[in-house]
């Protein structure tokens, strides 16, 4: 699995920049972390990597979703930390997305349904001043 220690936001917004690059249309990436880890500050730089305005880019902790627009599509940004891992289906959020969106979860658990079947995972902890990052490859098959 790889890993980097980032240590600040210009860190943690390249390396969601980067990772945009690789993640196809339909991707998805599951985040986890706790509370002030970067999981919103790895999704403003994977919103840049797609062509989209990251200062766009807000923590969806109240609202649960936001949505992007970029040049390629649309990216959904989901926080399922107050609803459960199936409190946004119940919502229907699977008739709303479509196989060309990508998705970036925050406190997913492991339940979809997700638009693809190309799903990564990102954890984020912090360390020191500041955070380690450790996800599944985008090279790497989808997690289950």
């Amino acid at each position: 699995m790889p890993e980097a220690f980032l240590p600040d936001d210009g860190a943690t917004e390249a390396l969601g920049e980067d990772l945009a690059h690789r993640t196809p249309i339909g991707g998805t990436w599951l985040l986890s972390g706790e509370l002030g880890a970067g999981k919103t500050t790895w999704t403003r730089g994977f919103l840049r990597g797609l062509g989209g305005d990251p200062e766009a880019v807000a923590s969806p902790t109240y609202a649960v979703l936001h949505r992007y627009d970029h040049p390629e599509g649309r990216l959904f940004h989901l926080d399922l930390y107050r609803t459960g891992p199936g409190g946004a289906w119940s919502l229907g959020l699977e008739e709303t997305l479509t196989a060309t969106d990508r998705l970036v979860v925050e406190w997913a658990g492991s339940d979809g349904p997700w638009p693809t079947d190309w799903v990564a995972r990102l954890h984020l902890r912090t360390e020191g001043e500041g955070r380690r990052a450790e996800w599944t490859g985008p090279d790497q098959p989808a997690a289950p």
